[in-house]
């Protein structure tokens, strides 16, 4: 069975602005109190940290010490992590499991406990401040390869891959309850920006549609046992970024029609069962709150100007295209042509898999673009990847760079919000970057690639990057 996950929403209309933002509404009966027992137990646990006999560790922290594919990690030094409770199993949609982020604003890290424990929202509430002290529980997957980092209590009897849930007997040696119940305010991100790094948070979409070839339609197929996948869209100026809805078919409101307008979604972000791609989980459907008017967008037949296009489609070998710079920051790799033997077509590479060094970074960074001369641009690239769970991908813009390698490192360097190929996607599939706007951006502007390895010899992996080309009017 896939694990389910969930989340909240609410619009809040601010009166004398008039602006929809998003907000965690706390509809939930939650304890209010600890007993005296558990009291003791968490300021056992505080002052030990205080004492330095236990060490606070960070969610992010935390999730460094297990590299994806490889079997779980017992926890065998004294470490507590805190998070704050952030999905609900109220409704249905999240079984035997919940997520916890790092701060109840503007977290930085996510991760999933899996827990026997049916109804946990009764004892794990939202917004609820948790210590769990790790030593002898697990990190790993509980399905091998789906990419969730999750704490478990043992490794799994029949796959020594994965981990299993933490016992309820496991629970008052491992789990300490604050009575701290914060508000937890969901992070807004875009669409196309979401990314494995947001994978256990509680975010918040703004302008989002059901396709309308999902009109009558509910959030669970009938015909589905497990989990159903819905694509939701938000638009851009030019065109649409999408993503995957999921919700599983024991969800108390799995059979509620999706609603057909616009307006936002409050979500956990997870993977799907396999972990092949991104997806939004909800604590229940009022987290969907669609009562606007649909967006529009415009298509590329209204930017009939053409600032740059490039395939690759005659470099070799390393990349040297006129007035662009393959600039090795860190590291001895470069980026590379290579021959795309499933689009039978050649495209830019780069990788730092067993190459020796301790980082590698490496920017592909194109000629200057004149902004001044056209009144809206945008940028669109394909990316694709060879399992590059150790290495990112960035795409930036400059416009005060000088455009000599000695000076990438002082120019100021913004990430633009491309939708660049998730760790999960499937082996050479080509994902489309949407359309990135560069119209709040003037004078001459230079477009960059980077890619960062740590110096994993098993999985910094490569990155595939096509059909560069910046539209315009």
């Amino acid at each position: 069975m896939e694990i389910n996950k969930t989340i909240l929403c609410l619009v809040a209309l601010v009166t004398s602005l008039f602006f929809k933002a998003c907000i965690e509404d706390g509809d939930y009966t939650v304890p209010q109190g600890l007993g005296g027992e558990e009291n003791l137990k968490l300021k056992g646990i505080l002052d030990s940290i205080q004492n330095n006999q236990l060490e606070l560790k960070s969610i992010k922290d935390l999730k460094g010490l297990y590299i994806l594919g490889k079997p779980p990690v017992k926890i065998v030094s004294n470490i507590v992590v805190k998070g704050y409770v952030i999905s609900s199993d109220a409704k249905g949609n999240y079984f035997r499991e919940f997520f916890m982020q790092d701060a109840p604003e503007n977290p930085t890290a996510g991760i999933r406990i899996a827990i026997n424990l049916t109804n946990s929202y009764n004892k794990f509430n939202v917004g609820r401040a948790l210590y769990i002290r790790l030593k002898d529980l697990y990190l790993g997957e509980v399905n091998s390869g789906d990419g969730v980092l999750t704490i478990g209590g043992k490794v799994s009897t029949t796959d020594a891959m994965e981990i299993e849930s933490v016992a309820l007997n496991q629970m008052n040696n491992h789990f300490f309850r604050s009575e701290e119940t914060a508000v937890i305010v969901p992070k807004e991100v875009s669409l196309a920006g979401i990314n494995a790094s947001d994978i256990g948070t509680f975010i918040c979409v703004k302008e989002l549609v059901f396709p309308l070839g999902l009109e009558g339609k509910s959030f669970v197929d009938p015909k589905e046992d497990f989990d159903t996948q819905r694509k939701i869209q938000s638009c851009q100026t030019l065109g649409y970024a999408d993503l995957l809805l999921e919700t599983s078919s024991f969800a108390s409101f799995g059979n509620k029609a999706l609603p057909m307008g616009g307006g936002i979604i409050n979500a956990v972000v997870s993977k799907d069962y396999n972990g092949h791609f991104l997806v939004l989980v909800l604590n229940r459907s009022e987290d969907v709150k669609m009562t606007d008017e649909r967006c529009t967008t415009r298509s590329e037949s209204d930017f009939p100007l053409t600032l740059l296009v490039e395939d690759f489609d005659t470099a070799s070998g390393e990349i040297s295209i006129t007035d662009w710079i393959n600039y090795r920051e860190a590291g001895t790799k470069s980026w590379r042509s290579y021959s795309d033997t499933y689009s039978q077509s050649k495209a830019a590479r780069m990788g730092s898999k067993n190459s020796g060094d301790a980082h590698t970074s490496t920017w592909l960074l194109t000629k200057g673009i004149d902004l001044e001369s056209t009144v809206e641009e945008f940028l669109s690239f394909e990316t694709s990847n060879s399992f590059a769970n150790g290495s990112t991908l960035q795409v930036l813009i400059s416009t005060d760079w000088e455009g000599t390698a000695a000076a990438v490192s002082s120019a100021t360097w913004h990430v633009l919000p491309a939708k660049i190929v998730s760790n999960g996607e499937g082996y050479k599939n080509w994902v489309h970057s949407t359309f990135v706007n560069l119209s709040t951006y003037a004078g001459t502007a230079f477009i960059a690639f980077k890619y960062t390895g740590s110096g994993n010899v098993y999985f910094d992996g490569t990155y595939e990057l096509d059909n560069i080309t910046i539209i315009a009017k």
